[in-house]
């Protein structure tokens, strides 16, 4: 994180990352004015690292077999000295970086949510302070969707009844499930297993052989597969959030092009 000096009047240079370059595609600060554009310049961060880090999930799971190569070999190792029942066992390959990015996977599409609602409370759609997707009672994103119910402004009315319907649109297709993913990783059951890539072996000619390497799933979605997915969904629930607001943005960018 880089500090601000409020008293400091140079103009940051980002040197950006692929992935940056993708996220300002999608939020660029440049069209946004006030506290906006610090909202903004923070999905901007965020919604990279998002990308940054599903490019890494994928390629991890892409090489599976080797990852857990070493692995393998010690399992056939204890084979030859003494042969069990492979019916009887389920084995795992861990492998940290993989629950790491896992994580931090999950953790970064709910902080995308935390930052972008803000904008309700910036675009002046609301009264009071948005600060967060957060959950009231069962219903995660809960307390957004009642300031949006409770505290339209009277000439914001209709923006807020389309923020309702896309949020209750995404909740159902993508969002809840990956809220509660994240939650059952931070808080997970006692005697749950980590995050881990399952091994699947088998006897041939007396031979313990490796036959396939299985990512961890999602509702038997294969992790790489599921967050490339999620990827796309925040991608497409931002552009439409962002929408809402594209009559100010269009000023913005009238107003404020630098």
């Amino acid at each position: 994180m880089v500090p601000v000096n409020e008293s400091d009047t140079r103009i940051p240079v980002i040197c950006a990352d692929k992935s940056g370059v993708v996220g300002a595609e999608i939020f660029n600060p440049n069209f946004w004015t006030g506290a906006s554009k610090g909202i903004i310049q923070s999905c901007w961060t965020e919604y990279s690292v998002l990308h940054h880090c599903v490019g890494q999930i994928v390629g991890m799971c892409g090489e599976a077999e080797r990852l857990c190569g070493s692995q393998i070999k010690t399992i056939q190792q204890q084979w030859n000295t003494r042969k069990f029942d492979l019916g009887k066992v389920v084995i795992y390959g861990q492998q940290p970086d993989l629950h790491m990015r896992i994580e931090a996977f999950f953790s970064g599409v709910k902080t995308l949510l935390d930052l972008i609602v803000q904008l309700l409370s910036s675009e002046k759609v609301v009264g009071g302070g948005i600060d967060g997707f957060h959950r009231a009672q069962d219903v995660f994103g809960g307390k957004v969707l009642n300031v949006l119910a409770r505290n339209a402004l009277s000439d914001r009315k209709e923006t807020a009844a389309r923020a309702t319907e896309l949020i209750t649109l995404h909740k159902a297709s993508w969002i809840d499930q990956a809220v509660l993913a994240r939650n059952q990783l931070i808080h997970p059951r006692k005697g749950m297993h980590q995050v881990m890539f399952q091994i699947e072996l088998a006897e041939k000619d007396g031979k313990l052989v490796g036959e396939k390497v299985i990512p961890p799933q999602i509702d038997s979605v294969p992790i790489d597969r599921y967050a490339q997915d999620v990827l796309k969904h925040a991608q497409d629930f931002s552009l439409a959030f962002l929408a809402l607001f594209r009559e100010a943005v269009v000023s913005n960018q009238r107003l404020d092009p630098t």
